[in-house]
C-alpha cells in the first residue's frame, strides 16, 4: 500500500461523487450497484440495457450502453467521474488466451489510457481474481499470502495479473490511485466444497467495495474472501489495510441443476499438480 488518494461517499448537503461501474448488468455488477446506491451517484455501464433504461438518470443512477472495446468509449464512460469500479470483461477461468487478452487485458488497457487523460478521476477499483494466485492452490501451499509473487492458474488469471501491473504503472505516472480486489466466488451459492473454500459473501463484498473507494492509498492488491475461506487464503493485508471484518457465513454447497459453477477443466486451480510444489514460499 502506498500514497493517500481516495474518494469519499456522500455527506449531508454535498453532491455525492460520481462512480462508474462497468459490467453493471452482470451478477457482481448488480451486487455493486446495490451496495453503492444512496452513497454515490452511479453511472452503470454495460453492452446493452432494456429499452428505456439507457441514459435514464433516476435517483442518481444513470444507465449507459457502451461497447468499451470501441474507440472513445472509455472517455465517454468516465467523463466527469471521480471513481471507476471496473468489472467488465469475460469473467470465466475456462477462456483461452486470445479471449483473455481481448476480453480482459485490453479493456484494462483502455481504462488506463482514458484515466491518464482524466482531470477528475481519483480512484479505480479493479475486480481482479484469486486466479492470479491459483497455482499455489493447486500445490496446496496454504494459506496463500497476498504478498507472494503472482502465479496464475489459467489465461484468465494471467490477464488479470497483466491488468494489475498496467494499472500500477498508471499510479506511478498520474494522480489516479488503484485498488485491485482479488475476489473469490462472489455472491453465488457454492456448488462444491472447493468453491465454498474460496467464497465471498455479498455483505463482505460490499464492505470491501466501500473500503476500496475510501481508504487512503496509492496502489494495493488484496485478497477478497469470507471468513470460511481463510484456511486457504490469508487475509492479513486485507484486514490491516482495508479494515476488513468478514461476517458472511459460508453456505453449505448446493448441487447445481444447470451445471453453473462446476469445477473447470481448463483452469489448473483444482487439478492435481504434475510436479512437486515449489519450496520458495513454504515457510513464508
Amino acid at each position: 500500500m502506498k500514497g493517500q488518494f481516495m474518494v469519499s461517499g456522500a455527506e449531508e448537503g454535498t453532491t455525492p461523487p460520481l462512480v462508474v461501474v462497468t459490467g453493471a448488468a452482470g451478477h457482481v455488477g448488480q451486487l455493486t450497484s446495490q451496495a453503492l446506491a444512496g452513497h454515490y451517484r452511479l453511472r452503470l455501464i454495460d453492452l446493452d440495457w432494456p429499452v428505456g433504461d439507457s441514459r435514464d438518470d433516476v435517483n442518481g443512477i444513470e444507465r449507459l450502453a457502451l461497447d468499451l472495446t470501441e474507440r472513445g468509449a472509455w472517455d465517454a464512460a468516465i467523463e466527469s467521474a471521480q471513481a471507476v469500479v471496473h468489472l467488465a470483461g469475460n469473467a470465466h477461468p475456462e477462456i483461452e488466451a486470445r479471449t483473455a487478452v481481448e476480453g480482459g487485458a485490453m479493456l484494462a488497457a483502455g481504462l488506463a489510457a482514458a484515466a491518464s487523460g482524466s482531470a477528475h478521476l481519483k480512484r479505480i477499483v479493479f475486480a481482479s481474481s484469486i486466479h492470479t494466485m491459483g497455482l499455489y492452490h493447486r500445490e496446496a501451499q496454504y494459506p496463500i499470502r497476498q504478498h507472494w509473487p503472482s502465479r496464475p492458474c489459467c489465461e484468465y488469471g494471467a490477464a488479470k495479473v497483466f491488468s494489475e501491473n498496467l494499472l500500477e504503472i498508471l499510479t506511478e505516472r498520474t494522480p489516479v490511485s488503484v485498488v485491485c480486489l482479488r475476489l473469490g466466488l462472489t455472491g453465488y451459492a457454492p456448488v462444491t466444497t472447493g468453491y465454498a473454500s474460496q467464497w465471498l459473501g455479498p455483505g463482505d463484498y460490499a464492505q470491501l467495495l466501500h473500503a476500496s473507494l475510501t481508504v487512503p492509498m496509492r496502489y494495493g492488491t488484496y485478497l477478497g474472501v469470507s471468513a470460511g475461506a481463510t484456511r486457504k487464503w490469508d487475509l492479513t493485508e486485507t484486514i490491516r489495510d482495508l479494515g476488513f471484518h468478514p461476517g458472511d457465513p459460508t453456505p453449505a454447497p448446493v448441487a447445481s441443476k444447470t451445471g453453473e459453477n462446476q469445477v473447470p477443466q481448463h483452469c489448473l486451480m483444482f487439478r492435481p499438480p504434475t510436479l512437486p510444489p515449489s519450496p520458495d514460499h513454504a515457510e513464508d
